[in-house]
């Protein structure tokens, strides 16, 4: 588990789970619940690396 995520085990875990089914093509529901509880639309994956060199680094290591 990275160290950034250490602290936060729980969404270590999802995320892991996340990737598991992304990669496996197996999570292709697409709804608008986050928006609607956002009252906006969400940022992308692309915003965040592009937007934060934290995140970035992280994916990069």
């Amino acid at each position: 588990m990275d160290s950034a995520l250490a602290e936060f085990p729980h969404t270590a875990e999802h995320l892991k789970t996340l990737t598991r089914l992304i990669g496996g093509g197996g999570y292709r529901g697409v709804t608008d619940q986050l928006e609607t509880l956002l009252g906006r639309p969400p940022k992308t994956v692309r915003w965040a690396l592009e937007n934060h060199p934290r995140i970035r680094k992280l994916a990069t290591a």
